[in-house]
């Protein structure tokens, strides 16, 4: 017969109870942001790529979150419209802002970042962001630079005697 060995029962227990708390942390660890302010302002902006960026994504402002991607859907022109709500009345968005779509570290969460213009006139509730940049692929940037220092590669060799 066999013998009973703790060590494995207790190895056994741990990977159970890590597996666990990873999920939870997996589940519970990135909660969506909740607008606190009774004051809601909207705004929208059509972007040529989205890809990760999902309702409820933050929008920020200098760092900070101001409000959360409300809807995401296709133009007519068949860009992704994204219309965004932010909370409170205490940061005008001036009529030159521009609305970027980026990544919270390499393979982090997408999120609008605003990047206010210097324009007096200020956009009201409900208009178009004119001036966006769309997501970056980290795929399509890896691409180009393989591409560029083959063509370098390419190049100095040609210029060898």
């Amino acid at each position: 017969m066999a013998e009973f060995n703790w060590r494995e029962v207790w190895l056994g227990i741990g990977t159970v109870v890590v597996t666990l708390c990873i999920l939870v942390v997996l589940t519970v660890g990135s909660p969506q942001t909740k607008l606190d302010e009774d004051i809601h302002f909207t705004f929208r902006a059509e972007f040529g790529r989205i890809d990760g960026l999902t309702v409820g994504s933050p929008v920020r402002m200098a760092g900070l979150n101001i409000g959360l991607v409300d809807s995401v859907s296709l133009s007519d022109r068949s860009r992704a419209e994204v219309t965004f709500v932010l909370s409170g009345s205490e940061f005008p968005i001036p009529i030159d802002t521009a609305a970027v779509i980026e990544t919270d570290g390499i393979f982090g969460e997408k999120y609008i970042e605003l990047h206010p213009g210097g324009d007096i006139e200020i956009l009201k509730p409900g208009q178009r962001i004119s001036y966006v940049q769309d997501s970056v692929v980290l795929e399509s940037l890896l691409n180009q630079v393989v591409g560029r220092a083959k063509a370098s590669r390419t190049a100095d060799k040609k210029d060898e005697p």
